[in-house]
């Protein structure tokens, strides 16, 4: 039997690179694996290049734009119809918007912020009813080590400058900072959460919109990182027995990294902006 066998795994982004890595070993590993994807083409394909590389049956494709709040909120709804129960959740969709201008989301919010950061947020609320029917569950989110530039009193830049790289490494920020808030409110619920970075894979549709002097040095940097690499830690997280249990953690290369965003005033104050700008209409 394999170690995913009878297992449901959502995961958000999965059309490209570490995402697309992560959703192709769950599957290998027996895993139903539902591909949460924007772009219902690219997520057909990408459902047929895993079912080729696995020989899995059990690839489900289903559309949601993360940036958008009607979508998640759809997309939940059409999944609660369809299942009773989640079993692991990667929350993996993000945008990086290299060297492009601010933009808003169709809901008027920061483009970066909405699709990385309440994202993350609306649809993890949205299913969590789910994901206690099926514990021991897990929630995994992809965060970054490249994290920096957080203003909790200006996450849309309306006071500062906009620079794409910086909302970007501030939507990582946050992402820690809702993995360790909504660790405490998931404690005792047989629910798990926890955060993880891939590592720096210049090699990602994440930086198609970088200036190549940007991606040369990133590339130096990074050694080389391969996608393989950057999902290895992500699919141990979704999987592995040992890690049964564990929340609230920070983890590169399978082993746990201190975070310097740890500060519960912070975490709670995010959290209740993302509570505010999620509220139903």
């Amino acid at each position: 039997m394999k170690p995913m066998q009878g297992k449901r795994v959502l995961i958000t982004g999965p059309t490209s690179g570490v995402g697309k890595e992560m959703a192709a070993q769950l599957a290998d590993m027996g895993a139903e694996v539902i591909l949460g994807c924007r772009d219902l083409k690219k997520g057909k394909q990408t459902a047929a290049e895993i079912t080729r590389r696995t020989g899995s049956s059990t690839v489900v494709v289903m559309q949601i734009d993360t940036s958008s709040q009607a979508s998640i909120r759809e997309f939940a709804r059409q999944f609660r119809k369809k299942y009773r129960r989640l079993d692991v959740l990667i929350n993996n969709a993000s945008g990086n918007r290299g060297t492009l201008p601010k933009v808003a989301s169709a809901d008027g919010i920061e483009l970066t912020f909405a699709t990385n950061v309440l994202g993350y947020f609306l649809l993890t609320q949205e299913l969590l009813n789910l994901l206690k029917a099926g514990a021991p569950a897990r929630i995994l989110n992809v965060a970054s080590a490249f994290a920096s530039d957080l203003d909790l009193d200006d996450l849309q830049f309306e006071r500062r400058r906009f620079e794409s790289f910086k909302a970007y490494a501030q939507s990582k920020a946050c992402d820690r900072l809702l993995t360790w808030a909504m660790a405490r409110r998931l404690k005792e619920s047989g629910v798990t959460v926890n955060a993880m970075t891939p590592g720096l894979i210049t090699d990602t549709l994440l930086y198609r919109n970088a200036e190549p002097e940007l991606v040369a040095r990133l590339r130096q940097y990074s050694g080389g990182r391969t996608i393989p690499q950057g999902a290895d830690t992500a699919v141990w997280l979704a999987s592995a027995p040992e890690v049964e249990g564990w929340s609230g953690k920070f983890f590169e290369d399978r082993g746990e990294l201190e975070c310097e965003f740890r500060k519960e005033k912070d975490e709670e104050k995010l959290w209740k902006i993302c509570e505010e700008l999620t509220s139903a209409p």
